[in-house]
């Protein structure tokens, strides 16, 4: 099998360590192909269309995002196994360990050639493909983790990593929202909080801080490309607080975002909270891309 070898590339520090980790692996048939400096979505359409528009040349692409860094060198031997036994598997996503949130979340995906994207406008949920029922397979046990994720941030990318986690709990511009996706990247915010309140480090604040300050309301997720200047603008104020200082900061903000509440209760608040906003705004649009 040949692999196509997906990344794309912004201003992620861990770019380096990620194409070297790739370099590494035992098993050598495949291409490394590397989008870099475009916007989110328009970094995904590329990444899925190049995929699909040269399908016959390649068996598998394997999404390696340039904050991951693989540590099994046998990863990629390990996928083409994985396909080579199970006929009716599409796509298989391994989870990765998070830094910011010290747990195995979601994931890395390899997809078969026969996999198909549609365009759609959606800014937040971009991997979403075409698929059926038991084509999938989600591992978080057997090739798990399968990389680092954000092993080494740069502060406002932790900064942004917040933000975007935020943004995917309480999906703006969404009458409907996805449940379960809702609960999966509150989880990861929750996470990431106790993770700072014990660890101290800065860079987890900082990601704490980026999702309060997108639950507010003031952030959609046309924001969430780098290529937007708003969140970089937004990061030039806290970008020199310490420790002690982005706790406070936090707690502050926190608190007008309903912090009051038990957790699982406040994850609901807020979503009801965006949706009231929406309605009112009378903007249904289920994506949302501007303020």
């Amino acid at each position: 099998m040949k692999l196509f070898i997906g990344t794309l590339y912004t201003i992620e520090n861990e770019f380096e360590e990620c194409k070297s980790a790739i370099n590494k692996q035992t098993y050598k048939n495949f291409e490394h192909f590397i989008f870099k400096g475009l916007p989110n979505k328009k970094a995904h359409d590329v990444l899925y269309c190049t995929f699909m528009e040269r399908s016959k040349e390649f068996d598998v692409l394997v999404k390696v995002d340039a904050d991951m860094v693989i540590e099994d060198k046998n990863l990629f031997a390990k996928i083409v196994t994985k396909f080579q036994m199970l006929d009716s598997l599409k796509d298989l996503e391994i989870a990765v360990y998070d830094f910011f949130s010290d747990q195995l979340i979601w994931g890395m995906h390899a997809y078969r050639n026969t996999v198909r994207w549609q365009r759609t406008e959606e800014a937040l949920f971009v991997d979403a493909c075409l698929l059926k029922p038991g084509e999938n397979i989600h591992d978080d046990s057997e090739l798990a983790p399968a990389a680092i994720h954000c092993k080494n941030p740069s502060p406002f990318q932790a900064f942004h990593y917040g933000v975007h986690k935020a943004l995917k709990t309480v999906q703006p511009g969404r009458i409907k929202v996805n449940k379960v996706q809702s609960r999966a990247h509150w989880n990861i915010v929750e996470r990431t909080r106790q993770n700072f309140l014990r660890t101290g480090d800065r860079r987890i604040g900082l990601a704490v801080l980026g999702a309060e300050l997108a639950l507010k309301g003031d952030i959609y997720p046309c924001h969430v490309s780098y290529s937007n200047p708003l969140l970089e603008k937004l990061f030039e104020q806290y970008e020199s607080l310490d420790g002690s200082e982005l706790e406070h900061e936090i707690a502050r903000v926190s608190m007008k975002n309903f912090a009051f509440l038990p957790s699982a209760l406040r994850r609901r608040f807020l979503v009801a909270v965006f949706k009231l906003r929406l309605l009112l705004a009378d903007k249904v649009d289920n994506n949302y891309h501007t303020p």
